[in-house]
């Protein structure tokens, strides 16, 4: 099979040094807990397979509530909630230790980075559905999508400031925070209902669930205008241009181009998906969100261009097209079209550039020597 990468693509990411700077609030306190507990596993168990694991738990629990809430109404059981916490626990957990797996077995190579960074992708879209269901957005459907917009660009951003300059920032309040702050919400929501969120905050005079929505985007936006910060002031490349030399604000392009669109189908939909078939339709539009926040990191990793446009990008033109042709087909079973090319595409460019990585650098994705020939256990660094 002919690589989806180029020799020189490959050649930068074995060169590639992983570099961050900072962290959050809550991580200070976890660190501790994550290296005592990286030392209860064994030896032999590869760093992407611990990732992989915590991201099919979280995968399950999310998928039982989305089978149960379709429209983010709240309507999933208790357990499917307390599931979700649980689910998201052990991801962000295991998701914690890989790359200190990966320094204590000497095992540590581009693709652990990749394929950690590739699964906080999928994980940040599950926990966006989770967080719609357990509040009952379904009330505020515009503002679902808002929502999940939102989160998602904000990983993609991320990434393009690592594009831009060459480190992973992290900040006061980060993914670790948004984290908990969901197990909590989930947990609210299955002991107590969504109804929980109709609870009138004294003296603001607004829902709970309000308030959840409106301190979400109030810390969205502050990380927002720091990744900004970043990207607008320190490139890496020649004349602050991105590790790649291309121009930092070209990426815009991608998000320019891909969100209008949920937009614009979500306010011309016949049938008003947003509001009757809320999940699916966020699967279908935003799920190439999740895409191009993978071709960002990988653009960064292999220092070469970002592209600015995808095939799977043609989804939602596609079904724009579908309405305004009179749904040549039925635009219930476009978007299960779509949400299942959107799936199949991602997993084909994950699966794709693993195994052209792992035959480059001689690795095996999934199980590892102990120790890794030529090499020495690290010091566990962030």
């Amino acid at each position: 099979m002919k690589s989806v990468l180029t020799e020189t693509q490959l050649r930068n990411l074995k060169e590639h040094k992983y570099s961050c700077q900072g962290i959050s609030i809550v991580e200070q306190y976890l660190q501790p807990i994550w290296r005592e507990l990286v030392e209860k596993l064994p030896l032999w168990v590869a760093p992407n397979l611990i990732t992989f694991t915590g991201l099919m738990v979280n995968l399950v629990s999310t998928a039982f509530i989305v089978a149960q809430d379709p429209n983010g109404e709240g309507k999933a059981t208790m357990w499917a909630y307390l599931f979700a916490a649980f689910g998201l626990l052990v991801y962000q957990t295991l998701d914690a230790l890989d790359g200190k797996q990966a320094r204590r077995t000497g095992s540590a190579n581009p693709l652990g980075e990749l394929f950690d960074h590739g699964c906080d992708a999928v994980s940040t879209y599950l926990v966006a559905l989770c967080g719609v269901s357990s509040i009952g957005m379904a009330s505020f459907p515009m503002m679902a999508v808002f929502f999940v917009v939102l989160l998602l660009e904000l990983n993609f951003c991320y990434h393009w400031q690592t594009y831009v300059c060459g480190k992973l920032y992290f900040y006061s309040v980060d993914v670790t925070e948004g984290q908990y702050t969901s197990m909590a919400v989930f947990i609210i929501a299955g002991l107590y209902g969504v109804d929980a969120w109709d609870y009138m905050l004294p003296i603001l005079g607004i829902s709970f669930r309000v308030g959840i929505i409106i301190g979400t985007i109030f810390f969205s936006l502050l990380n927002y205008i720091n990744v900004f910060k970043v990207i607008l002031s320190r490139g890496a490349g020649k004349n602050g241009s991105t590790v790649a030399d291309t121009s930092v604000v070209s990426p815009f392009i991608t998000p320019l181009i891909l969100v209008p669109m949920v937009f614009i189908y979500a306010s011309m939909s016949p049938g008003y998906v947003i509001q009757n078939h809320l999940m699916l339709f966020l699967c279908a539009l935003t799920l190439p969100i999740v895409k191009t926040t993978i071709l960002m990191m990988l653009a960064g990793m292999t220092k070469s261009p970002f592209p600015l446009v995808d095939p799977i990008m043609l989804g939602p033109f596609l079904a724009i097209c579908n309405l305004y042709l009179g749904e040549l087909v039925p635009e219930y079973y476009a978007l299960w079209l779509l949400a299942l090319f959107n799936s199949a595409s991602i997993v084909y460019l994950c699966v794709s550039v693993c195994i052209a990585i792992c035959e480059y650098l001689q690795v095996s994705c999934f199980t590892i020597l102990y120790p890794p020939p030529g090499t020495k256990p690290q010091q566990d660094g962030h």
